[in-house]
């Protein structure tokens, strides 16, 4: 790399982001100072962010300045096996992070992913192996040796007058390993360590034979476990406590203490807050930037979600994902409590725990999730027409969605729930559905049919609606009884002239249901609608003319 593009600051959103810049020489990058040259790093992802560190000439400082998350996913993104002069460099805490994230199975460490991580050390080179022994936990090197190897004889062989010593003045233990490539990477490990660094090597060989695996697993698991509940990142049964439901009515904010103290021995994580781009009120409160305590903070609580449902967080794109939904979340219960206030806002955000302020968003949607369950467990669900069936399903999915219906302007859409204006369309929504609920539960003179089996020819409430229409204008009642192929030729003559829909039966019908369920005017266009569509396309005079029996209830 012989130019460097220098990006020029602005603020955009929680973060001061970077845009195209001139391009500068490696002598005008190496003359920035290290905090503007981490600033540059933090923006960059993958092979840019290898670039920019590889090149710097103190990257040595650079490095173990990265939080360990930001390393763990940029050497996700180029490949382990790609970053061995990262790996070089990083910091034996950077590292025992790096393995706590990547070895473990649950409450086991995996023996294919330790000594995969074994070798990736060994090619780091002698010196860091060598201080890899003298500062990383002795417990940790323990458990990964034990993992591969059984040592059979040690120390005390020199005692024993019948043992062929001088065969083991050069390996001191006599060692089985569990594989030839174990072997033959874990031997070139002991051999290092035996040669330089003989008290941290004897140490660790005497806890090898000493300590039971299983105890020291379970050891070594706890303390790994202390170690990420530190960022947030705890078992998945613990962590959906995130989800605890508050009730928004009674929720009261303020009433949190300092957090830096917990932030105090983290790097800084403001590289992975880009992750995600907060929105609304929530980018409005970001846009002046955020202090170390409470970046560490988010970045618990995005962990936190990530372990509470269990997705790969050595995916950029779940961590992305994450961090979106976070700030969502986060949006709208600032916007419930705040409204458009962003001084009253701000109050909220830096006075408020943020897990209190996530379960409150949280609950704020399962408050309407609620409601669309009880509308899918109502008979009334089998029979929704397709806008109201997209909007309950989409509501009810995971994350939950906002189903806008296609209009002139724009197609059909999902969106993510982020807002309260969002909150509140949900909510016009769902009371528009309460009402259809009520009107064929109750209102109508009618029940709606029983069925054995829903098929593809089950009526919707619009046909079912429209049928009973039909069969008032033939003078039949007001009931959803099957219309015969003569009905819809004296149905189009009644309510059709010069290939237009009347607009005195369509007032009429308006006029009807609105005595009757005022809540239901959408629904009543909306069969409207599907009477012209249905009998502006029909051939009264074809007597093979299709007729569509989820519009209309027909027997052909």
């Amino acid at each position: 790399m012989t130019k460097i593009s220098l990006p020029a600051k602005r603020q955009v959103g929680h973060l001061t982001l970077l845009r195209q810049g001139r391009e500068i020489s490696l002598a005008e990058y190496n003359a920035l100072t290290t905090d503007e040259q981490l600033n540059m790093i933090h923006q960059a992802r993958g092979q840019k962010k290898y670039d920019l560190l590889i090149n710097a000439q103190q990257v040595e400082k650079l490095i173990p300045q990265l939080h360990p998350q930001e390393l763990y996913l940029t050497i996700n993104e180029l490949g382990a096996e790609f970053s061995t002069e990262l790996l070089t460099l990083a910091s034996p805490e950077q590292l025992t992070t790096l393995l706590d994230l990547d070895c473990w199975d649950e409450d086991i460490l995996s023996p294919v992913l330790s000594l995969y991580w074994l070798e990736l050390l060994l090619n780091t080179g002698e010196e860091k192996i060598c201080q890899l022994a003298r500062q990383m936990d002795p417990e940790i090197l323990t458990l990964f040796l034990k993992k591969h190897l059984f040592i059979t004889r040690g120390l005390e062989a020199f005692d024993d007058e019948e043992a062929d010593n001088p065969k083991r003045l050069e390996s001191i233990y006599d060692i089985e390993y569990s594989s030839e490539n174990a072997a033959k990477i874990i031997g070139a490990i002991l051999k290092i360590w035996q040669g330089r660094e003989q008290q941290s090597y004897l140490l660790i060989m005497e806890m090898v034979r000493a300590e039971s695996l299983s105890v020291l697993e379970e050891e070594v698991y706890q303390t790994r476990s202390n170690r990420l509940l530190d960022m947030g990142i705890i078992p998945t049964s613990e962590a959906k406590a995130i989800y605890s439901y508050t009730d928004p009515e009674s929720f009261t904010p303020g009433g949190k203490t300092d957090f830096h103290l917990e932030a105090d021995s983290l790097q800084q994580p403001t590289a992975l807050l880009a992750y995600g781009s907060p929105h609304n009120l929530l980018a409005d409160i970001l846009a002046g930037g955020i202090h170390h305590d409470l970046a560490s903070e988010l970045l618990f609580l995005v962990n936190r979600k990530m372990s509470a449902d269990n997705i790969d967080i050595a995916e950029i794109k779940n961590v992305s994902a994450a961090f979106q939904a976070t700030y969502d979340t986060l949006n709208l219960a600032l916007e419930s409590l705040a409204g458009t206030d962003l001084a009253k806002a701000e109050q909220i955000f830096h006075s408020t725990y943020l897990l209190q302020l996530f379960q409150l968003g949280y609950s704020l949607v399962k408050n309407r999730q609620a409601r669309a369950e009880q509308i899918q467990s109502h008979d009334i669900y089998t029979f929704l027409d397709y806008p109201e069936l997209l909007f309950i399903d989409s509501l009810l999915e995971d994350p939950p969605c906002l189903y806008h219906q296609a209009d002139e302007d724009k197609p059909s859409q999902l969106r993510l729930i982020t807002s309260n204006e969002e909150l509140n369309l949900i909510d016009d929504r769902l009371a528009q559905i309460e009402s259809l609920q009520k009107l064929f539960s109750v209102d109508l003179p009618f029940k709606l049919p029983q069925l054995e089996v829903e098929t593809d020819e089950t009526p919707s409430l619009a046909g079912i609606f429209l049928t009973a229409v039909a069969n008032q204008l033939l003078e039949r009642g007001f009931a959803p009884i099957p219309l015969t192929r003569t009905d819809f030729s004296l149905l189009k003559n009644q309510t059709f002239i010069d290939a237009q829909i009347r607009e005195d039966f369509c007032k009429d019908v308006s006029d009807s249901m609105q005595q009757l369920a005022p809540g239901c005017d959408f629904f009543v266009q909306f069969c409207l609608d599907i009477w012209e569509q249905i009998f502006q396309n029909l051939d009264i005079h074809a007597e093979e003319s299709p007729i569509a029996s989820t519009l209309i209830m027909a027997t052909e």
